[in-house]
This record gives structure tokens, C-alpha cells and sequence, in this order.
């Protein structure tokens, strides 16, 4: 049930208040057929806290209106995860605004955003891409470089760059593969954790063999392959469960690379 991905504690998220992001102005909810094809989809017993034990457990608080339509948006499928979540955030906001003014209750007013903000990442989150329906696990390269530069002891190494754009209508988590001619692993980027990536925004990842020991621009051979890989949301899986979704085997000499198939 998506609502009750919102039971997770807020004292966890409370440092990422500071991070909160940019809101579209005006918001997409705002435009008529989207916002009747949401308000079509909801249901009586929507709420923060979704159904049965979950309902008491998670305030309401001011915030009911805003959870009743991120559900039912969700539901509905007229926008993608992301959108929904940014709305739900900008509506719970509109809340601490009207329910606690700033002039005359800055501290509730504080308060309320840090609910907010936990409310919205607990949301857009790997578990609301798991809760999302009809979510599709995408993702896709765009422009591919390359560059061979000296380490400290004179060995040349190569690296690749590439655009990883999430083509799903969910938050999916990404990482690219550097394999050498041999189909060897060279390295994966980002190097400690996922890239996570919004449906439709795009960032560049870097892979190369500075950071080997043993690899060089030398021995990876005349050509590469790089390969984009999402953590797919339908598993639990603690460690993951990744997908190949895009690949590009790359001439070494020129750096020019082609798409391959994935799958």
C-alpha cells in the first residue's frame, strides 16, 4: 500500500530537510484534465497512514488532503512517480502554511515542514518506486566520452563518461559497468553507491581504470563495453537486484561506441 511508506521514523530524515527540492511552479496537478483524471481515481479510505492498524499510527496531522491525493495520484497513473511526489510535498507545504503562519507560530511552522519533508522522502523513496503502479524499469545512455590521461607513475589510464537518463515513470537507482575486450570487469560508477536518478532527469557517470592496480588504458584491450544497470524496485532484496538496460561497446583508439542490446 503506498501510504504506508510513510511510517518510516523522522528522525532519520531530518538532515535532509536541508536538501529539499525545487518545486515546478505552477505544479503539474494544477492542470484540469490531470487533476480530474487524479481526483477520479480516489477512494474512501485514503489517508496518511493508509488502512486498518497503519491509520493510527501515522498522524494525519494537516496533512490529509495532500495524502489523499498523492494516492490517489499514484493510483491514478496521470503522472509519473516523481511529479506526484514534488506535488504531494508543495501541498503539504501550502498545509504548515495555513495552518501554522509563520508570523504567529514559527516554531509549529518549522516543525510542520520537517514532517513534510519526512513525509515526501519516505515517498519518494526505492520502496514508492516498489508501491508505484504501473511503474516500468527504464533507463538509457546518452553521449559517451572518453579521455586517457598520466596517473602519478607515468601509466596511462582510460576513462569513460557517460549520460545515464532514467526513461522510466519512476525513481530507479543506477550503475555503470566498465568491462574490458575480454568482457573482464574493469569498474563500476558510481564507485560506493547508486545513482539516483528522478523519471526523465539525467547525470553523467565516469568509469575508469585509475583506481586498478592492474589496469591500464594499455591492457583493457581495443575495445569496451559500458553498461547501465537499474536496481530494480519489484524485490526487497537488500543487495539489490539489478537489471542491464543499455549498453555501448566502445573502440578504444577513437572512443567512438555503438549501442548494443542489453538483454
Amino acid at each position: 500500500m503506498r501510504s504506508m511508506l510513510r511510517v518510516l521514523p523522522a528522525a532519520a530524515l531530518i538532515a535532509s530537510t536541508l536538501a529539499a527540492p525545487a518545486l515546478a511552479d505552477p505544479r503539474y496537478r494544477d492542470n484540469a484534465v490531470v487533476s480530474a483524471s487524479v481526483l477520479g481515481a480516489r477512494e474512501t479510505l485514503d489517508a496518511c497512514g493508509g488502512r486498518d492498524v497503519l491509520d493510527a499510527i501515522v498522524p494525519d496531522g494537516p496533512f490529509l488532503e495532500a495524502c489523499k491525493f498523492h494516492d490517489a495520484c499514484y493510483r491514478s497513473g496521470a503522472l509519473n512517480q516523481g511529479v506526484c511526489d514534488a506535488d504531494f510535498l508543495a501541498d503539504m507545504r501550502e498545509a504548515c502554511d495555513a495552518t501554522y503562519p509563520r508570523a504567529q507560530a514559527g516554531g509549529q511552522h518549522a516543525a510542520c515542514e520537517v514532517a513534510a519533508y519526512t513525509y515526501y522522502r519516505a515517498v519518494n523513496s526505492r520502496f514508492g518506486s516498489m508501491l508505484y503502479p504501473g511503474g516500468v524499469t527504464e533507463g538509457q545512455f546518452g553521449a559517451v566520452s572518453q579521455s586517457v590521461s598520466a596517473g602519478l607513475n607515468g601509466t596511462r589510464h582510460l576513462e569513460a563518461c557517460a549520460e545515464a537518463r532514467n526513461a522510466s515513470n519512476r525513481k530507479l537507482r543506477y550503475l555503470m559497468t566498465l568491462h574490458d575486450a575480454k568482457g573482464e570487469w574493469v569498474a563500476t560508477a558510481p564507485g560506493v553507491s547508486s545513482l539516483s536518478l528522478q523519471p526523465g532527469e539525467t547525470k553523467t557517470l565516469c568509469a575508469g581504470t585509475s583506481l586498478s592496480w592492474f589496469r591500464s588504458a594499455a591492457n583493457i584491450g581495443d575495445a569496451y563495453a559500458l553498461t547501465l544497470k537499474v536496481d530494480d524496485p519489484a524485490t526487497l532484496n537488500p543487495f539489490g537486484d539489478l537489471i542491464d538496460v543499455d549498453r555501448m561497446d566502445c573502440e578504444t583508439a577513437s572512443g567512438k561506441c555503438r549501442r548494443v542490446a542489453a538483454r
